[in-house]
């Protein structure tokens, strides 16, 4: 595969704003590798604030691959390793300065898939709020937060039940 080659297409809105367009995530011959697998080849890409992208493609081209390295969740994964540079406003994430905790703070990720802690449904809810030193009332909180999602009628009755079983 030839350089800047990608296996999924991205398209950004066109919506016109007030303002120059400003990059949020600028990503410099970005590569990616699982041991010696490349999955992203040098991806030169700015994704830019108040926009709207999508990354569209088949299954295994390389997207979700592309999203864990935005909050540096590929460093959980064995064998991986990210060659370039991922600015977030202008800072290269992989500095060794950098803590990755504080980007994962910055930079959330929905997955595809639910991967709830091995806890109770009430404990995945609080389990932010309480290792982020949050002091109020944690059960205000949780039912808030499953009020605001439209959950509470559905667990309401179920919160200390494992959250595997949803």
């Amino acid at each position: 595969m030839a350089d800047n080659d990608i296996n999924f297409q991205v398209s950004t809105n066109s919506a016109q704003e007030d303002g120059p367009l400003e990059p949020i995530f600028e990503t410099k011959k970005l590569s990616i590798f699982y041991d010696t697998f490349q999955a992203i080849h040098e991806l030169d890409l700015d994704i830019y604030r108040q926009r709207v992208t999508a990354l569209i493609g088949p299954s295994g081209c390389g997207k979700s691959t592309f999203l864990r390295t935005l909050n540096r969740m590929n460093d959980f994964v064995e064998g991986a390793r990210a060659e370039g540079k991922v600015l977030l406003d202008g800072e290269d994430i992989f500095a060794p300065n950098i803590d990755p905790v504080e980007i994962r703070l910055r930079v959330g990720m929905v997955f595809q898939s639910p991967n709830p802690f091995p806890k109770t449904i009430y404990e995945n809810i609080a389990l932010g709020p309480r290792i982020n030193g949050y002091t109020g009332n944690l059960d205000e909180l949780v039912e808030e937060a499953l009020h605001r999602s439209y959950l509470w009628d559905e667990v309401k009755d179920k919160l200390q039940e494992s959250a595997y079983s949803l």
